[in-house]
């Protein structure tokens, strides 16, 4: 796939009296990220008890009772395995666009966009590698107490410093 052919989705998103600030995609490599210090090691763990459930079972109980564990064993290598291949497929598939007036992320075959005046935050951050994340936080409180942190990055790119430019002019 050309490079520019992967951009061409942006062009139905794109009204009149906007344009273009910056466009970009992740790079290769660096596929673990700062969520992965706790998952990887919990999901090791969560995975080794359930094999373990499942092999005591075999072991000395009705094999039928196996099976109950099998959809357990199943959870832990998505979380140990399967996200970290689910992460790489997806960077291969992902576009960002930043307009004068939102900022669009395709994933695959999802596209979301953000509104200049609706975006959070952002952090940079510089890898030794030179390229950058550029990540959007904000935690978001309910009337209860209850609250959840709304996250989206750009992760990766290879000129954050232009992309991080593009964000701050921005129409707002």
């Amino acid at each position: 796939m050309d490079y520019l052919e992967g951009f061409q989705f942006c062009n139905a998103y794109i009204f009149p009296g906007e344009h273009i600030l910056w466009k970009g995609r992740p790079e290769k490599g660096r596929y673990f990220s700062a969520h992965d210090l706790f998952l990887i090691p919990f999901s090791l763990v969560y995975l080794s008890f359930s094999l373990f459930w499942v092999w005591g079972v075999l072991q000395s109980g009705p094999p039928m009772m196996a099976l109950f564990g099998l959809p357990f064993v199943a959870v832990g290598a998505y979380l140990l395995f399967g996200r970290t291949l689910r992460n790489i497929y997806l960077r291969g598939r992902t576009f960002y666009v930043i307009t004068n007036k939102k900022l669009i992320i395709k994933k695959g075959n999802r596209i979301t966009t953000y509104q200049a005046q609706d975006l959070p935050p952002m952090t940079l951050q510089i890898h030794q590698s030179g390229n950058g994340t550029i990540s959007f936080t904000e935690a978001v409180r309910y009337r209860g107490g209850g609250s959840y942190h709304n996250y989206f990055a750009l992760e990766n790119i290879a000129n954050p410093i232009q992309a991080q430019n593009a964000i701050n002019s921005m129409d707002r």
